[in-house]
């Protein structure tokens, strides 16, 4: 039984990590008149992008490209974080380096590269980008937060900390929504640090600011589950099922808290749902863990029923 709850943890017991897209488009000005044809293509792109039609944006971006038109700098930028939304990450770094070559103080091609080389795996490459944001404005707070994505992927715990404690310094005019994703982040620092009531105040802060943040309840679902408070965690883990009922981790956790605390039909009809998930996502594995844990936990209800009556 224990083997299996190893081997199934290490699917389900998954932190949630957060990261801005900085899908910001590059609004080009110039003289030309508003009926050339690549400022036709060009506003389409933006269109295009505000309404998440990223494949089309890239084509008209192209065709600004290919045009030769003034406009080529603003094209090059904005094609690069398009090529980020459509996981084209090397081709979003030639672009935003040739954004940069147009004009050395685009801060947005700059961050846009660090984010094409974080997700490529290039993790120094990246916090050299963001360096650059830094020199050129050291109160964007993109570039800190950014910069601890990258050094928590690293496992340079203290520094990621530094990193986010700085870009909550500098959110006084952001959204609740974004300061609540840098919290749920340092939050993850503390839980690394092994500091899981600090951790679990940064979650609750991050929901304070988002009453949809779902990873922050998620986050401190788990952190509570640490401090064996299963009430807490199944009560956050529940509260994600509401905002996403596709959230099959958490069925697969709650299932597991509920069997914890004897609320043996519950903990099945969870584990009933996570199945019909997995198989639905072609999880092969993960549905293969789950339905031998069901089986297990069957086999524990019926030997425990037998010593009761014994």
């Amino acid at each position: 039984m224990k083997n299996s709850y190893q081997k199934l943890l290490k699917i389900i017991l998954v932190i949630a990590i957060s990261m801005f897209s900085l899908i910001q488009p590059v609004i080009a000005t110039t003289n030309v008149t508003a009926n050339d044809k690549a400022w036709e293509f060009f506003d389409q792109a933006i269109e295009n992008i505000e309404n998440n039609n990223y494949q089309q944006a890239f084509f008209d971006l192209t065709k600004v490209i290919n045009l030769g038109h003034v406009l080529i700098p603003a094209a090059y930028s904005n094609r690069c974080l398009v090529n980020l939304q459509l996981d084209n990450h090397q081709a979003a770094k030639l672009d935003c380096k040739e954004a940069i070559k147009f004009n050395p103080n685009n801060t947005e091609a700059y961050l846009n590269w660090g984010l094409a080389e974080y997700r490529l795996g290039n993790y120094e490459q990246a916090l050299a980008q963001y360096q650059e944001v830094i020199k050129k404005n050291h109160d964007d707070y993109r570039a800190y937060y950014n910069q601890g994505l990258v050094n928590f992927a690293l496992e340079k715990y203290q520094i990621a900390f530094e990193n986010y404690d700085k870009a909550l310094v500098l959110t006084q005019l952001q959204s609740p929504s974004e300061v609540g994703l840098i919290y749920n982040n340092r939050g993850l620092v503390y839980l690394k640090l092994k500091n899981i009531e600090n951790a679990i105040a940064d979650f609750t802060q991050a929901i304070n600011l988002d009453k949809s943040n779902i990873m922050a309840y998620y986050n401190r679902a788990y952190a509570y589950e640490k401090k064996q408070n299963y009430l807490a965690s199944i009560a956050d883990l529940s509260r994600v099922i509401r905002l996403n009922p596709s959230s099959t981790l958490s069925y697969v956790n709650r299932g597991r808290l509920y069997y914890f605390i004897g609320l043996q039909q519950a903990a099945l009809r969870d584990f009933k749902i996570a199945l019909n998930q997995f198989e639905e996502q072609g999880k092969i594995a993960a549905y293969q863990q789950t339905l031998s844990l069901i089986n297990q936990f069957k086999e524990n209800i019926i030997q425990s029923n037998r010593m009761l009556y014994s």
